[in-house]
């Protein structure tokens, strides 16, 4: 018998091309399908990034309206001043009305009617504000009545999606108004300082300005809605940046002290108190509540790469608006920054804090810090 062992060394199998041909095939999907999963990993950290607002925690309201005076620079000398008429609010939330403008006489009553509601929006969930309730004051219907001549601006607003809002301009018919035209200032006239509430309880006003940060509170019930001379000034802002070929529209307005309650436990909820108080205020410390403040375009950390962004902070003083939370000045105003947020205080201070470089905590010389 013989005993050697031939088969010990088995022969190499042949690969076919056409099988080699699948293999490299399978291994470039696999790649590709790792890929893929990588770029939707990284595209939903990044949704993560651009948060905005005001937000926050319910403060105990004071019984005075606080006054501090300190010495301000002469008045800024003006030369020149231009007539706009300012064009109808922009909708850029999914309510969808019958109108945009209404023109009615004092003692006269007109109601705009919503033709479609946001999704999980419904009628009960409608909230009608008034910029200013001596030109015109709207019910919980929408029912809209002229006081006096003038024109100023409602706002319908979800109570299930706060930053779902649409304006419209209301126009009462008198000897003060042509055809709901107003008289912005341009930017070579000084642009007035905004009203004061004198009649109203636990605001506090230093240099005249009406302050609201982590410092200062707003009671649960200022309600003053987004004031006719911020908004009639935004106006004029976006008309000459238009003639630069720029789009700034309003994207979001005034806040009542119950949307900030929403949208600052939404901001909780999902990053933690300690992280959403860096870009939201807690509601009775939200600048949106003052009526004086206007978020442009999108609420996002990119719109700061953008034209309109640079245009506006160069701009924005000569109408009366100054950023309120400037790049580098976190450490003052305790929140990120936001490009987007401008705030009405008027040309004449503005303009101070825009050629000093100042946010409006070191041009008052406050601080803003929670007390906690």
């Amino acid at each position: 018998m013989d005993n050697n062992n031939y088969g010990s060394h088995r022969p190499r199998k042949r690969v076919s091309r056409k099988t080699l041909r699948r293999r490299q095939l399978t291994a470039l999907f696999i790649i590709a399908l790792i890929v893929l999963l990588f770029v939707i990993l990284v595209a939903n950290a990044c949704s993560k990034n651009s948060k905005s607002g005001d937000g926050s925690k319910k403060a105990a309201a004071t019984t005075t309206v606080t006054k501090i005076t300190t010495t301000t620079d002469p008045a800024i000398t003006t030369t020149t001043t231009t007539t706009t008429t300012p064009a109808d609010p922009v909708n850029k939330s999914d309510f969808k009305l019958d109108k945009q403008s209404v023109y009615i006489s004092v003692g006269e009553t007109d109601t705009p009617m919503v033709q479609a509601y946001p999704d999980g929006t419904t009628e009960a969930d409608e909230r009608w504000s008034s910029g200013d309730k001596s030109i015109a004051t709207v019910d919980e219907y929408g029912h809209i009545t002229g006081m006096k001549p003038g024109v100023c601006y409602i706002t319908l607003r979800s109570a299930a999606d706060p930053d779902q809002e649409v304006m419209i301009k209301v126009t009462v018919r008198g000897d003060d108004t042509t055809n709901g035209t107003l008289t912005p200032q341009s930017n070579t006239a000084e642009a007035p300082a905004p009203p004061v509430h004198d009649d109203t309880e636990g605001l506090t006003y230093i240099d005249g300005i009406l302050v609201a940060n982590k410092s200062y509170s707003l009671p649960a019930d200022f309600d003053p809605g987004l004031e006719t001379i911020c908004y009639t000034q935004f106006q004029a802002l976006t008309s000459a940046a238009a003639k630069e070929n720029l789009n700034i529209w309003l994207g979001s307005g005034y806040r009542s002290y119950h949307d900030q309650e929403i949208i600052y436990a939404n901001y909780v909820k999902e990053d933690g108190k300690e992280l959403a108080d860096t870009y939201s205020a807690r509601p009775g410390y939200s600048e949106h509540q003052t009526g004086l403040v206007i978020d442009v375009n999108t609420i996002d950390d990119a719109f700061g790469a953008t034209p309109e962004a640079a245009w506006l902070a160069e701009h924005a003083h000569e109408y009366g608006f100054i950023i309120r939370y400037p790049y580098g000045k976190e450490a003052y105003t305790g929140y990120k920054y936001e490009p987007w947020h401008i705030r009405y205080v008027g040309s004449e201070v503005a303009t101070k804090m825009y050629k000093n470089n100042q946010c409006l905590e070191e041009y008052l010389k406050i601080k803003s810090e929670y007390k906690e």
